[in-house]
């Protein structure tokens, strides 16, 4: 019976030291650690750059006509393509002498705030009466565009889209013809009274309220012809409810809206051209760097695609004169046509 019992123990320790030594000859189980995580890198969120230059830009007009519009869109493209903000500011009054009046006499050169004017408020206005400044208190920076005007005719007028005809008609038929102008008495009806001198052409001229009332007008057959912007008058030519038959832009012939629209030159009548061009006027002791960086941005913006065809929708030629010739321009105007404008007005009894 011991016998038994000590071979059952002999055994059993056998094959306890069987089992640790086949444990100790296992392979260690591997440890896998666990990479350390990486600081994540910061991206870096790029500010916008400040812009290199910011002006206010005073229009003398209420916002959505041609002169607001024109300084907006070339506001926009300014600031995504040259990094210059521009404020665009409506000072509506007194045909924009009110807005002229407040930069070149109420403003230092040091704010930086400039004027988007053209031939009115500085050279007509100033010449038929006294507005408290006059165009030797701007420095030009550039020409940027012009608003094209156009001679139109009512749907079904006998001498339909051809402006001899419609001459023609009215030498033949004097006293017949009723002509809508945009207000009486202004550098507009003067325009027109050169086109179509009423001492040899008998027409009746009424003065209407704008450009809009005279497309109303001429739909609606209240009048025969009449004087109105590009842009009013485009979509009714489109769907055949204007005939136009001559534009005035000064500083090209033909306009892209309408290329088979002649101008006036080429009738024999450049006097009825009518210099409206619209630029960016400073001051004199404006920082010649922000005017310099201004006048070259619009040379290179004169060229871009997109604003041309945005511009180019509205009936305005972008046409790009640098400050020396915005001057030469201006100051032939005002040697040539502006005496002739008030003898005009003396003739007509306007001034």
């Amino acid at each position: 019976m011991k016998t038994r019992n000590i071979l059952i123990i002999m055994l059993s320790l056998v094959f306890v030291l069987s089992m640790a030594a086949l444990s100790g000859c296992e392979e260690p189980e591997e440890v896998v650690e666990e990479p350390e995580e990486e600081p994540e890198e910061e991206v870096e969120v790029e500010e916008p750059e400040d812009p290199e230059y910011e002006i206010d830009l005073i229009v003398g007009f209420a916002a959505g006509g041609s002169n607001d519009l024109t300084a907006r869109y070339l506001a926009r493209y300014m600031a995504e393509e040259h990094e210059i903000t521009i404020n665009v500011v409506n000072m509506p009054g007194g045909m924009s002498t009110e807005a002229a009046y407040h930069v070149s006499q109420e403003v230092d050169p040091e704010d930086n705030i400039l004027f988007w004017g053209h031939s009115g408020p500085l050279l007509f206005e100033p010449a038929q009466d006294y507005r408290g400044y006059t165009i030797e208190d701007f420095e030009p920076v550039a020409t940027f565009c012009a608003p094209t005007f156009v001679l139109g005719a009512r749907p079904g007028a006998p001498w339909e889209d051809d402006f001899e005809a419609m001459v023609q008609y009215i030498e033949d038929n004097p006293g017949e013809i009723v002509f809508g102008g945009q207000g009486e008495g202004n550098v507009r009806h003067y325009a027109v009274e050169q086109i179509l001198p009423p001492d040899e052409l008998d027409y009746e001229f009424v003065g209407l309220e704008g450009g809009a009332d005279v497309a109303m007008n001429l739909t609606g057959e209240h009048v025969d012809a009449g004087h109105l912007s590009l842009a009013a008058a485009s979509p009714l030519v489109a769907d055949g409810e204007l005939w136009a038959v001559a534009n005035t832009n000064p500083l090209v012939e033909r306009t892209p809206l309408m290329e088979d629209v002649p101008n006036v030159e080429e009738f024999g009548i450049p006097e009825g051209q009518e210099p409206h061009p619209i630029g960016m006027w400073a001051l004199p002791g404006t920082d010649p760097d922000l005017v310099s960086a201004l006048e070259s941005a619009m040379e290179d913006l004169s060229g871009h695609p997109e604003l041309l065809e945005e511009f180019d929708e509205m009936g305005v030629v972008v046409h790009f004169l640098d400050s020396e010739e915005t001057w030469d321009f201006f100051m032939n105007v005002n040697d040539t046509v502006v005496p002739d404008y008030i003898d005009w007005l003396e003739e007509k009894g306007y001034n």
